[in-house]
């Protein structure tokens, strides 16, 4: 599976593509502009911190992306994540069309079992 993953924190990046990167192919970008460079109609998951700016609290930047990629590319789903306990961009995440929204720091286990079913559901 073809996976794109958006965080500003670089961490984040490495730690996710090596978890998943054995099993998967990992696209990294660490900002809104390399996320519109990199993705394509190959993405088939998308896992988008909601937050890019940990200096500006009221960034939604994830949220912003969510909306343009189901809008070029409905066909790919999206995990939101994030530190921050905002019940407002967990209710916009999905109601934009986000399959689900994991809170950090987020369970391996959890994304690994999300990801196994939306292959087994052919995504």
């Amino acid at each position: 599976m073809k996976i794109l993953v958006l965080d500003d924190i670089k961490e984040y990046l490495i730690s996710l593509s090596q978890a998943l990167g054995e099993d998967h192919e990992i696209i990294t970008a660490a900002s809104l502009r390399e996320a519109r460079e990199r993705v394509n109609q190959t993405v088939q998951l998308a896992i988008l911190d909601v937050r890019l700016s940990e200096k500006d609290m009221a960034n939604r930047d994830g949220i912003l992306f969510l909306s343009e990629l189901k809008q070029k590319y409905p066909h790919i789903p999206v995990i939101m994540m994030s530190a921050y306990r905002d019940f407002d961009a967990v209710t916009d995440a999905l109601n934009l069309g986000a399959l689900h929204y994991l809170k950090k720091p987020i369970s391996l286990k959890e994304l690994k079992g999300l990801i196994a079913g939306l292959r087994k559901e052919g995504t």
